[in-house]
């Protein structure tokens, strides 16, 4: 019984509850992906833990894509800066590994930091 238990804490602890924002940070570089999203990387961090850090991809299905790659691109011509909200990690694609992502749930900031 007592295996059973440490096994299901070590799984439990395991999983990524783990989310937040990004650190604040200039886009370095800007790639749309595909027809699946585009890709944003700078120093942001890895707030939701994922294998990749300081990336964060924004999916063509969420439903204010075209406003979100809007401010990011308004972000990366004016050197400003962004910090993102990340619920979770997704892999998508040749790219490897997981990376942040900004969910309908999350949030954009465009900042003067």
């Amino acid at each position: 019984m007592k295996y059973i238990w440490l096994c299901l804490t070590l799984f439990v602890s395991n999983l990524s509850f783990a989310n937040g924002y990004t650190n604040t940070a200039n886009v370095v570089d800007l790639e749309i992906i595909r027809a699946q999203g585009f890709q944003l990387r700078g120093e942001f961090g890895n707030p939701s833990n994922c294998t990749v850090t300081n990336t964060v991809f924004i999916s063509v299905q969420h439903p204010q894509y075209e406003r979100l790659l809007s401010v990011a691109l308004a972000a990366y011509m004016s050197g400003k800066k962004l910090q993102i909200y990340s619920h979770q990690c997704t892999e998508y694609g040749w790219h490897g590994g997981t990376h942040n992502e900004l969910t309908s749930a999350g949030s954009m900031y465009l900042k003067n930091e």
